[in-house]
C-alpha cells in the first residue's frame, strides 16, 4: 500500500474508534428527513475525516455525507461516509463502518477503506493491489447457482414512494435465492460480497459516500459491479448490483421488472 494509503489507514481506524466513544452516550439523535437519521457521532467523525485529510491531502477534494465539502485541485477526490448505517448505530445494531474511497479524474474508484470498529474488521484495497481484510487477502465466492446464492439488499429513505417496485423485486429475488439478508449499511453489503460471506447484494437510492470505498474493494476481490439494467456502474448513480460475478446475469434477470 502507498504511503499516503497508510496515513488514510489509520485516519480510519481514529474514526471507528471515535464511533464507538459514542455508542453508548446520548447521541443527539435527529431527522435529515422523514426516515433519514444524524447524531452527534456522525458530524463527530467527518470532521475528524475532513480536517486531517484536508491536513495531510491538501490538494485532494473531498465529499463527505454530512455536507463537508473540498475542490479538487489534482483530479483526485476522497468519498467520506463518517457513519454508514446511522440507523443501526442510533439503535445499538451492531453493522455500521466508516467508508472512505477515493476517485481520480474520471470518477472511477482507485483506494477504499471500510472499517466496522464493534467487529474490528478493516476492509481495504489500492487499485491494481488486490483486496484485503485486516492484511489477509479476500476474494468473491465460487456460488454458480442461483438457488444456492446468499444475497443482501437494503431500502431507500424514499421507500414510501416506491413500495411496490421494492416489495415486487424483493419477491422475485427472495423466491429463487437461499435467503436474503439485510444490516443497513451498504458499505459492509459490498465488502461482504468481496470476501465471500455473501454472493450479491443490489439496493436503489444510494449516494457516492455509500458505494465508492467498497466498489474498489468489490473490484479488486475479484467481483462484478452494474447497475439494474446491466450498465457500467458509477458510484454517482444511485442504484447498484455487486456480485461475485457468477451470478450477476441471473440477478438482472430478476431486478428486471415489466414497467422498467
Amino acid at each position: 500500500m502507498s504511503p499516503h494509503l497508510l496515513i488514510v489507514k489509520d485516519l480510519v481506524l481514529e474514526a471507528g474508534q471515535l464511533l464507538l466513544s459514542y455508542l453508548n452516550k446520548n447521541k443527539n439523535i435527529r431527522n435529515k428527513g422523514v426516515l433519514d437519521l444524524v447524531t452527534d457521532a456522525d458530524e463527530a467523525s467527518e470532521k475528524l475525516l475532513f480536517s486531517k485529510l484536508c491536513e495531510y491531502f491538501p490538494e485532494y477534494g473531498i465529499l463527505a455525507e454530512e455536507g463537508s465539502l473540498k475542490e479538487s485541485e489534482n483530479g483526485y477526490i476522497w468519498v467520506v461516509d463518517p457513519l454508514d448505517g446511522t440507523t443501526s448505530f442510533a439503535h445499538g445494531f451492531p453493522f455500521f463502518s466508516v467508508s472512505v474511497g477515493l476517485v481520480d479524474m474520471h470518477k472511477d474508484p482507485v483506494a477504499g477503506f471500510v472499517y466496522n470498529p464493534l467487529l474490528k474488521e478493516l476492509f481495504f484495497a489500492q487499485k491494481g493491489e488486490g483486496a484485503f481484510l485486516n492484511n489477509q487477502a479476500i476474494s468473491v465466492s465460487e456460488t454458480s447457482v442461483l438457488e444456492k446464492a446468499l444475497l443482501a439488499t437494503g431500502f431507500p429513505y424514499n421507500r414510501r414512494e416506491i413500495l411496490d417496485e421494492i416489495l415486487e423485486r424483493l419477491a422475485r429475488v427472495l423466491n429463487a435465492v437461499q435467503d436474503i439478508r439485510r444490516t443497513g449499511s451498504a458499505s459492509l453489503d459490498i465488502c461482504y460480497v468481496a470476501c465471500g460471506r455473501i454472493d450479491g447484494y443490489y439496493e436503489s437510492g444510494l449516494k457516492p459516500w455509500d458505494t465508492c470505498a467498497a466498489a474498489c474493494i468489490l473490484k479488486e476481490a475479484g467481483g462484478k459491479l452494474s447497475r439494474f439494467s446491466g450498465e457500467p456502474f458509477n458510484i454517482f448513480f444511485p442504484e447498484i448490483v455487486a456480485s461475485n460475478g457468477k451470478i450477476h446475469a441471473d440477478v438482472l434477470r430478476l431486478l428486471q421488472l415489466s414497467s422498467s
